[in-house]
């Protein structure tokens, strides 16, 4: 019966509590998670003794509202995208020619002037694969003889042995296929295609990676087998010829010569280059930062939107024992204190403590040049509801009505008490254990 039970119980919270989704919010770091304990324990120390209403529906209101304060706190960490979680400032990286290179940015936002961050950037030659391009053939014969074959590829310091049977059917094109699909097959950083010039075909083998480091001499090598099966494979398709050798991107930044073994990068952990073309001698490509005011559009529309949803979810809330009216009002006061003087960039309070958007006003504030200081009170308030949906997860209890039997002595020594850490936690047994 208890087999049964519990049971029962682990089935009801895993359908209706268990996350339904993974957001910024849950990728605790190692510091983040201390805070969290802390807080528990801070709160667990000044905390008076309360007996815990014995019903179903007050304590599921609380883990309800603790998952709405965490997909909350996910959906705001969102839209900071870069370092500073809780900023919706939002800069893209732009170059004087899209064509030839491209730069997203990567970085923190920026505090300085934007038109200072970035560089010139000129490419001599881009990062190169190496081609083995093996003899045109004629497609429909063969003088390979009829046996099972094999041959050595070396990548990365890694040998790997190619096992094929030829049968007496087999044309040239067969053969070409045949290992075309066994290379690709196998993963190993080379890839094969059968290119046909008119009567005539050729396997062409091509490293998936560019450039050669220090000291690398080919990004691949294939060769004949040891193993004992018949050889003569490697000679007579031509595997082993090189026709075009793996090469290293060089370009120059601000004047500064660089190299590098792909043509994808980043300079300074601020932006993430893609090299596509050479560019004109002495006319170097400026990569700069913008601000992205579209998506800043966007972001400040969807912080409004998650936090009205989350407003109408928490006076939704019916269970006489639930103190929905008491959540409410503080998550109405961090948007009073914050946005009550908005409306010159289109944010409105209304009278039931959602917020409401003038997309003109708004669009012109972030447009505006000043627009960086105008919607610091976007920033203060979405971080002021990311520190709130913090405090809602960690103590979610206190917005259930739980009477108070026994304070704090005051002249006592706070103690942590571990027995009631999960009360905070919001995740408590139910009744049926």
């Amino acid at each position: 019966m208890a087999g049964i039970s519990l049971n029962g119980a682990y089935n009801h919270f895993i359908q209706d509590y268990v996350s339904k989704d993974v957001t910024q919010a849950d990728a605790h770091r190692k510091d983040e998670l201390r805070d969290v304990y802390k807080s528990i324990a801070r709160i667990n120390k000044k905390s008076p003794l309360y007996l815990l209403t014995d019903d179903d529906a007050s304590r599921n209101d609380a883990i309800d509202i603790k998952e709405k304060a965490r997909q909350l706190q996910g959906d705001i960490m969102k839209l900071g995208g870069q370092a500073d979680r809780s900023s919706l400032n939002h800069s893209s990286a732009f170059t004087t020619d899209e064509d030839k290179v491209q730069a997203s940015y990567i970085g923190d936002s920026p505090d300085q002037d934007i038109g200072n961050i970035g560089f010139d950037i000129e490419v001599t030659s881009l990062a190169q694969s190496q081609v083995n391009r093996g003899r045109f053939l004629p497609k429909d014969s063969s003088s390979l003889p009829a046996e099972n074959y094999a041959f050595d590829v070396r990548v990365n310091e890694q040998e790997y042995e190619f096992q094929f049977g030829i049968y007496n059917t087999d044309r040239n094109i067969d053969i070409q296929q045949k290992l075309e699909k066994l290379i690709n097959k196998a993963g190993i950083g080379i890839s094969a295609s059968v290119i046909e010039e008119g009567n005539r075909s050729a396997i062409e083998i091509t490293s998936t990676h560019t450039g050669l480091k220090t000291g690398q001499a080919s990004q691949f090598e294939i060769y004949e087998s040891s193993s004992g099966l018949a050889t003569g494979s490697v000679e007579y398709l031509g595997l082993n010829m090189v026709a075009a050798p793996a090469a290293n991107a060089h370009f120059t930044l601000n004047g500064e010569e660089k190299v590098a073994v792909s043509n994808h990068f980043t300079v300074g952990g601020k932006f993430d280059i893609n090299l596509k073309s050479v560019t004109d001698s002495a006319s170097p490509i400026h990569v700069g930062i913008k601000r992205d005011n579209e998506a800043l559009i966007v972001h400040v529309s969807a912080l409004v939107e998650a936090y009205n949803k989350f407003v109408e979810d928490a006076g939704g809330i019916e269970d006489t024992k639930f103190k929905s009216s008491k959540l409410k009002s503080e998550l109405i006061g961090l948007a009073q204190q914050h946005l009550a003087h908005a409306e010159d960039i289109g944010i409105n309070l209304e009278g039931n403590g959602t917020l409401s958007i003038d997309e003109e006003l708004l669009k012109q504030a972030v447009e505006s040049s000043a627009s960086s200081v105008s919607l610091d009170p976007v920033n203060r308030f979405a971080s002021a509801l990311i520190d709130k949906a913090k405090d809602i997860s960690v103590d979610p209890m206190k917005y259930v009505d739980r009477p108070v039997v026994n304070y704090k002595n005051p002249d006592s020594r706070d103690t942590n008490n571990p027995y009631i850490t999960s009360e905070y936690s919001g995740m408590m047994f139910n009744n049926y254990c």
